[in-house]
């Protein structure tokens, strides 16, 4: 396998709206909460007031915050909303973190027959496999599937810390909804450091599939995490 390659990043502004939202997600602040003032957060965040600001002002665009002037800003209550890793279920223990990603391999391969029908058995697919990182601590492992019809050349450089965002700006694909089956099982013989994990010892383990808006399955995955310093969330509201 070839040295781990760090996926393109967000843009900063990007980042900063990512977390802040999954900070929100997470129950940090509430709705109907003020949050901190743009220099206490942006202090916070180590970044410049005007990022915040650009960050801010999409948040509020998406409907997650609301800006009132001579008052602050507030959240507002979270519905369909729109954030690139809405759909990333990790947290670290201590809060939900920033992801980011290494890319660990990128293989063009027939897809197995005895998984789920993402394509033809022996179609060609891309394998994608990466390391993956919130708040700069690597917390797991990921391998990645998706049909390589309509995109026949790949090079590790194109791929993002969001294969989401991959998909809708390479392919004009957009992810739906996803149907994720959580268990344990031993991580893998490609797992290394800085992870913790060690290949053969028992992991936290989800397999993912991924389907767009008109149920045409997209992706299927695989993630071994390490539950000592991770877990897997999913919260619903009404």
């Amino acid at each position: 396998m070839k040295a781990a390659q760090p996926a393109k990043p967000l843009p900063v502004y990007l980042q900063i709206a990512e977390l802040l939202a999954r900070q929100i997600k997470a129950g940090y602040w509430h709705s109907g909460e003020r949050l901190p003032t743009e220099a206490e957060l942006a202090q916070t965040l180590s970044v410049a007031v005007g990022t915040l600001r650009k960050s801010l002002a999409l948040l509020e665009e998406q409907g997650v915050l609301e800006r009132i002037q001579g008052s602050g800003t507030y959240v507002r209550q979270i519905q369909n909303s729109r954030q690139i890793y809405e759909l990333f279920r990790l947290e670290l223990s201590d809060g939900p973190g920033l992801p980011t990603a290494n890319i660990l391999d990128v293989s063009l391969l027939p897809y197995p027959a005895e998984w789920p029908a993402l394509v033809s058995a022996g179609e060609a697919c891309w394998r994608i496999r990466r390391m993956r990182f919130l708040s700069q601590q690597a917390v797991a492992l990921e391998e990645i599937w998706f049909s390589a019809k309509d995109c026949p050349d790949l090079q590790p450089e194109e791929l993002g810390d969001s294969m989401y965002l991959f998909y809708q700006q390479r392919l004009g694909v957009w992810i739906g909804r996803v149907q994720d089956q959580i268990s344990a099982a031993p991580a893998p013989d490609w797992a290394l450091q800085p992870l913790s994990l060690q290949p053969g010892t028992c992991s936290g383990y989800i397999e993912r599939v991924s389907w767009t808006p008109a149920n045409k399955m997209a992706e299927f995955s695989k993630t071994w995490f390490d539950p000592a310093v991770c877990h897997y969330s999913s919260r619903l509201s009404q």
